[in-house]
């Protein structure tokens, strides 16, 4: 995945009409145009658009400071300030919680820091739900672009019976109604059929799902076209149950998690989903003994696999896919498959397969597939490619691993001169590494990221490394490669995307880094107030690693969270090079 670099510089460029500066900026997952539940009134919801830009949200203030997930919030009024704390929490690419100690108002302030922090939500207020809370669905992101596809938890095809609870307005529908996630695993179509109201046909797109309080499981879905004058974006509460395949799903009334929703049986509108009859498979998997490695089973990212059957989740297509092992071959990482779409559609075809580390394995589908097995034709070399490999993480580690790295690695971002970034780890949580980037003179952090570690591999004299984010809610998988030239001091690494391409290289690429000193311990203090200094110095033209950035941009309001985009990649970068680092001494 490669990225363009522009200035990171331009994060202290903000909200003209806000005069307090700002001390602390949002993620780049946080930042966008969201749209957010104003008022409801006779089934009708209408919306406000809330901006959420690098350095504050201007319908409740400037960023002042980051405690965790906690921010305080800034807004200078005429002979006094308005300062309120607020709890965002990330819980998928395009569903942002806002919380609020207040019960009144998520829009209360105070007059004094001290107040307002001490009137943030807590643990235990988070957790009894003592909060006030509101959800923003992402329109757009902080480039502009349009919200990415999410997968729906549901696959495949099933039968409901719906009722709804309309305030003495009873409406049902008998078995004979339908719900399945074709042609895309990123919608769910739901056939209305022998209802009172007659019959309907909905599409719904899943915006995220996510687990709650006490284990509830939450779906975010959107109606574009409001049928039947319901709400564009509404709230959903699901509950599988393994022993009989049955899910309940309660829906709520209106766009908040609130709205006559408290529990997966209990809503304003409530499903009861019963899974279709599974096809017959055909003899070649029915009378076969082929199973997948022991290493393999359990639940990786996009996969889950038992035995004979891997289920995959295809996030490029969203398709999802029940693979089925027809015969191991004589090479021992290729094995002839059966594969089945949630959509029933069946193929014959190749698999590949490598371990990487104990909790990482990457894997191929072969290019050309049939209808019929040809198991020579479609495990043949020529069937697949080395730069197409799917990398994946184990969901739960089954050891965990700690990362290559001791003591405090510092270096300076490419083609500027005074932003600088740090990476260290913590002896006592060797599995996870801590990263920041922050102004070389004022030592103003402009970002912090966390990531664990699962594994990393040497191929062709450059070093692979595999990380899950710790720090957000939504947490990703990144994969980062290095290179080692004469000295063991200049390593130069770059992000090799999602499922670490070959063919890229650091020395062209890369960024370096250097270790600044070698200490057994390293305690991780948490983020205090930041100083308020304004940025005064900014580089002459941008700066890029990845992909050469043709022009300089310009810092009008629009391109401000274009120019924190960037930010990702560096901490991406900085991970990787300690770890080659360290390595570099075994090898």
């Amino acid at each position: 995945m490669s990225s363009i670099w522009i200035f990171i510089v331009s994060l202290i460029i903000f909200n003209q009409y806000i005069s307090t500066e700002a001390a602390c900026y949002f993620p780049q997952d946080y930042q966008g145009e969201f749209a957010m539940q104003n008022t409801f009134s006779k089934n009708t919801v209408h919306y406000a658009t809330v901006n959420i830009t690098a350095t504050g949200i201007p319908i409740w203030g400037n960023c002042h400071r980051r405690i965790g997930n906690n921010f305080i919030l800034v807004v200078d009024l005429p002979g006094s300030s308005c300062i309120r704390c607020l709890h965002l929490k990330l819980q998928s690419k395009n569903v942002l919680q806002v919380l609020s100690s207040s019960k009144e108002v998520i829009s209360k302030c105070y007059t004094n820091e001290e107040l307002a922090e001490a009137n943030c939500p807590t643990e235990e207020s988070l957790r009894t739900r003592s909060t006030t809370e509101l959800i923003l669905f992402k329109m757009r992101g902080a480039e502009g672009k349009h919200i990415s596809r999410e997968y729906c938890p549901l696959d495949g095809r099933y039968s409901f019976t719906y009722r709804s609870n309309d305030h003495g307005s009873k409406k049902d529908c008998g078995h004979e109604s339908t719900v399945d996630s074709c042609p895309s695993g990123s919608s769910l179509t739901f056939k209305y059929r022998q209802c009172s109201f007659g019959s309907l046909d909905l599409k719904f797109d899943c915006l995220g799902h996510w687990e709650g309080v006490g284990g509830q499981r939450y779906l975010a879905l959107a109606d574009s076209r409001q049928s039947m004058g319901k709400p564009q974006y509404r709230c959903a509460l699901y509950k599988p149950d393994p022993s009989t395949g049955l899910i309940n799903i309660a829906i709520s009334r209106d766009s908040t998690c609130t709205g006559d929703l408290h529990n997966a049986t209990h809503g304003y509108e409530n499903y009861v989903l019963r899974p279709s009859d599974e096809r017959v498979w055909p003899p070649e998997v029915s009378y076969s003994s082929c199973s997948f490695p022991d290493w393999m089973r359990g639940t990786w990212e996009h996969i889950r696999v038992e035995d004979n059957t891997i289920t995959y989740k295809d996030h490029s297509t969203f398709k999802t896919y029940t693979i089925k092992c027809v015969a191991m071959m004589e090479s021992n990482d290729k094995y002839s498959v059966l594969s089945r779409t949630q959509c029933g559609e069946e193929q014959f075809n190749c698999m590949r397969i490598q371990k990487r580390s104990n909790n990482i394995l990457e894997f191929q589908l072969g290019a050309n597939f049939s209808d019929h097995n040809d198991i020579f034709e479609l495990c043949a070399d020529t069937n697949f490619q080395d730069d197409a490999w799917i990398t994946q993480g184990r969901v739960v580690p089954g050891v965990e691993l700690a990362c290559p790295i001791s003591g405090e690695y510092t270096g300076m971002i490419p083609d500027t001169n005074d932003l600088c970034a740090k990476l260290w780890s913590d002896c006592r949580a060797p599995e996870l590494m801590y990263y920041q980037v922050s102004d070389c003179a004022t030592n103003e952090i402009y970002e912090e990221r966390e990531y664990r570690c699962l594994g990393h591999w040497r191929e062709r004299d450059l070093l692979y490394t595999y990380t899950q984010r710790h720090d957000v809610a939504a947490g990703t998988y990144e994969c980062f490669v290095g290179s080692i030239v004469s000295s063991k001091e200049d390593i130069y690494i770059t992000e090799a995307g999602e499922h670490c391409q070959r063919r890229i290289d650091p020395l062209q690429y890369g960024m370096k880094l250097v270790k600044k000193g070698l200490y057994s311990c390293i305690e991780r203090v948490p983020t205090t107030k930041r100083p308020t200094t304004p940025r005064t110095q900014m580089p002459t033209k941008p700066w890029n690693i990845g992909v050469p950035f043709p022009t300089i941009p310009d810092y009008s309001d629009n391109n401000i969270n274009s120019a924190l985009g960037m930010r990702a990649n560096v901490f991406s970068c900085l991970f990787l090079v300690i770890v080659t680092i360290v390595m570099s001494c075994k090898w």
